[in-house]
């Protein structure tokens, strides 16, 4: 979401999102402690499985809820401002809150990606199902091993989700993705790839793919990317696209 163009509310004043701030003594900011969320906007979306899960985070962290109807009219906002957009809504523990789009990015969607296996650790205090800003230690790794994103790997040996996203893997022409059991995010866009994975009648397990493989092909999926092939992973290549994962995101 790195477009200039775009609009953003800041406790529910409007401006420009180039011209957009908040305090640097904000303790969101300043100490990582945001509840957040992302998700796209276009004519008939409904952000209630998000704002759901914002509200869920929210009190997970101790951070005030501002309520669905306040957050629905400014998503409105955002929304009559830019148009279709990628929207993200920043909730901090000082009480701050900023909601703020920027048009879609096409070129993005589907794009292919390198990554790289980690450990999976699970938070000492904080559930995996919390959307949080605290994400310092995986943007520097992933940077380090430069990398897209990085895929965890637990302790069986499978995947749970990656650093900003979450993974379906192809076996057999069946989809392998680890289940919500409270220690990984529960992916809106994951949700609506498998209602269409079981539209199609294709076969869904929900138990992490092995890391070590085999696998037919290997997929990440967002909000800005929707479903996208591993096209790398640890330097070496994969196959990209498959026959199941062409099929899920046909119109």
């Amino acid at each position: 979401m790195a477009a200039v163009e775009g609009w953003a509310l800041v406790d529910g004043r409007g401006t420009p999102l180039s011209e957009a701030s908040v305090p640097v003594t904000d303790a969101g900011w300043l100490q990582g402690w945001v509840a957040f969320e992302t998700l796209e906007l276009v004519d008939g979306s409904d952000p209630g499985a998000n704002l759901e899960r914002l509200r869920q985070s929210a009190a997970a962290l101790g951070i005030p809820y501002p309520g669905d109807a306040l957050l629905r009219r400014e998503l409105a906002e955002v929304h009559d401002r830019v148009g279709p957009a990628w929207v993200r809504v920043d909730l901090t523990g000082s009480g701050r809150r900023v909601v703020w789009g920027a048009p879609i990015d096409p070129s993005r969607r589907h794009r292919g990606v390198r990554a790289a296996r980690a450990a999976h650790v699970d938070h000492p205090w904080l559930p995996g199902a919390v959307k949080h800003r605290s994400r310092a230690a995986w943007a520097a790794e992933t940077h380090r091993r430069g990398v897209d994103e990085l895929l965890l790997v637990d302790a069986a040996g499978r995947f749970t989700e990656a650093t900003n996203c979450a993974i379906v893997a192809v076996v057999s022409q069946t989809l392998y993705t680890a289940p919500w059991d409270g220690r990984i995010l529960q992916s809106t866009t994951l949700a609506g790839i498998l209602a269409r994975a079981a539209a199609l009648g294709i076969t869904v397990h929900r138990e992490g793919a092995l890391a070590s493989g085999p696998w037919q092909a290997l997929y990440l999926a967002s909000t800005t990317r929707h479903l996208a092939p591993v096209l790398e992973l640890d330097g070496e290549p994969l196959a990209g696209w498959d026959d199941v994962g062409r099929a899920l995101i046909a119109t």
